[in-house]
């Protein structure tokens, strides 16, 4: 089996699909209620990495999804 390389998303069709931009550099987010009270986060990179969180509270979902990013940003840069 050969390997594909990776190609990089446009960045403009990656914030139609995930529009909350400037939580982490690079990373782009959304939002969704997929049941009362129950929220869905994800976030993705332009190089298809992707975070997520379900639970009750948007906000704090947010928090830990760039958490988790900026932890992946982090371990990327130190295996450069």
């Amino acid at each position: 089996m050969t390997e594909r390389p990776i190609r990089r998303k446009d960045a403009a069709e990656v914030q139609r699909a995930f529009p909350i931009t400037g939580v982490v550099d690079g990373w782009f987010f959304r939002q969704t209620e997929v049941s009362a009270g129950a929220y869905l986060v994800e976030g993705t990179d332009l190089w298809g990495r992707k975070v997520s969180r379900l639970g009750g509270n948007p906000d704090e979902l947010l928090s830990l999804c760039a958490a988790d990013a900026t932890h992946i940003n982090d371990q990327a840069k130190r295996a450069l």
